[in-house]
């Protein structure tokens, strides 16, 4: 089972809109993301996002790039949420995901899948660029990080 984490794409400031959606830099950012998830061996059979506006306008940018992968939001996977229902949910899942959302959330996922300890300095997750974890038999690894910029 492969999970992609994967931080939403820049947004706009909360003085421009206090929904934040995607800014032009970060619908880009997507863009190029989608490009490259597209070019990859296999595909998510589902996204996650929180309800947060740029998370759930990463996800569906990213669902249509691929094709339309189901895509669904969850509560627990916003900035300070606590990483437990995360966890949990990825144990019960048996098929490819790509979880879309925000940090420290998302490092602190990393940190835990990774290393089993939240607090740990894994990855460094930047907007829009993908943290692929390689589940097998329970156990974590990391198949690879791939920063937005360097893609192409």
């Amino acid at each position: 089972m492969k999970i992609i984490l994967v931080q939403h794409g820049d947004a706009v400031t909360s003085e421009k809109d206090p929904e934040r959606p995607l800014s032009d830099k970060g619908r880009s950012q997507v863009k190029r993301l989608s490009e490259f998830l597209r070019r990859l061996p296999f595909y998510p059979a589902l996204i996650l996002h929180s309800g947060k506006t740029r998370s759930r306008e990463t996800a569906e940018a990213i669902s249509f790039a691929l094709g339309g992968v189901h895509i669904e939001e969850r509560s627990f996977l916003n900035p300070d949420d606590q990483i437990r229902p995360a966890e949990d949910e990825l144990k019960a899942l048996g098929v490819n995901v790509l979880i879309v959302g925000h940090l420290p959330h998302l490092k602190k996922l990393a940190s835990s899948l990774l290393a089993g300890d939240e607090k740990r300095d894994i990855v460094e997750i930047t907007s829009a660029s993908p943290v692929i974890i390689d589940r097998e038999k329970g156990a974590y690894r990391l198949d690879g990080y791939f920063r937005c910029e360097y893609m192409r």
